[in-house]
């Protein structure tokens, strides 16, 4: 009896070590597999379409994005390692900053956001992690939109995600299924008018077409965790910012460039676990590239004792 329970202690010890030596060589193999990468909208996310990732409480962010006519920046913050904030600058080059050319000059349009993303459920093994966001919750709706977001990692290197959206997020239209609980749902009112931001605007959220989005992200193995993105794009590109130029809005000047495809590709480099580098091809015409940095401020750090002689 002895005998056997000391082979099953010794089988029991090889299969833990094992498993020990499986994790460490798979974080060697794909470093910085588990730190989530940004969107182009300064969140964490695929290339343009959010995901169900977050940082770990504590972290702190800062990201920054050109693609034409956008310049996007922003500030992203953990409270809680199940709330996302942040907040977005967007410099959108096809308006002026006012329809008073002697005030404007060239300057070109600036819009503020606030963006939140939730975490409903954690990932298990059978079920998807799940986030639920808001973009633009307290803006002029230049960027609004609402969306629902499952990401799910099928191998230690490749993380998957589909989502719902709303808004902005409804390029891919589907019937709205809220509208089957409400019928306040159905239909979204416009953008909101002469306005800097700073308003909520809770009637708007999450009516209105829906759309579906998904995509990929996966890690090279022993490329310093370089990472490869593919997303079917879900923005509807004919309502976000002012894509008709004039005919959008007054300060306008130029229209945006059409979407060509819905599916966007792009590469992200970490330089460490704190900076990341991303180049992008988002619209079937137009490249994209950026960088992020980001770090945990929420640690804990050893305290060093000092013996004092008396």
């Amino acid at each position: 009896m002895v005998h056997k329970k000391n082979k099953f202690f010794f089988i029991s010890l090889i299969l833990l070590f094992n498993i020990y030596l499986k994790a460490n060589l798979d974080d060697y193999l794909y470093q910085y597999r588990d730190v989530p990468s940004y969107s182009n909208y300064g969140t964490i996310g695929l290339i343009q379409m959010p995901t169900a990732r977050m940082l770990p409480a504590g972290s702190l962010g800062i990201s920054w994005s050109h693609s034409e006519p956008y310049l996007n920046g922003s500030i992203l913050a953990y409270p809680f390692s199940w709330f996302e904030a942040s907040f977005q600058y967007t410099d959108i080059n096809n308006a002026l900053y006012s329809d008073v050319k002697l005030f404007s000059g060239r300057q070109s349009y600036k819009d503020k956001g606030f963006d939140i993303k939730l975490k409903i459920f954690n990932e298990s093994t059978i079920l998807p992690e799940t986030s639920i966001g808001i973009r633009d919750i307290a803006g002029t709706a230049v960027f609004g939109a609402e969306y629902l977001v499952f990401s799910k990692k099928i191998i230690p290197n490749l993380d998957i995600t589909f989502g719902l959206g709303w808004g902005n997020l409804n390029g891919n239209p589907i019937t709205n299924p809220l509208k089957y609980i409400d019928s306040r749902f159905k239909d979204r009112a416009g953008k909101l008018a002469n306005t800097q931001g700073g308003e909520l605007s809770p009637k708007r959220y999450f009516t209105g077409n829906a759309g579906t989005f998904g995509g990929l992200e996966y890690t090279i193995k022993n490329l310093n965790g370089l990472r490869l993105k593919l997303e079917y794009d879900g923005t509807n590109y004919k309502s976000e910012g002012f894509p008709d130029g004039r005919e959008s809005f007054s300060f306008a000047t130029t229209p945006v460039k059409s979407s060509d495809s819905d599916i966007n590709f792009g590469i992200v480099y970490p330089v460490n676990e704190f900076v990341h580098l991303k180049l992008s091809f988002i619209k079937g015409n137009t490249i994209n590239f950026g960088f992020s940095l980001s770090g945990n401020l929420g640690k804990k750090r050893s305290k060093l004792t000092k013996n004092n002689k008396q």
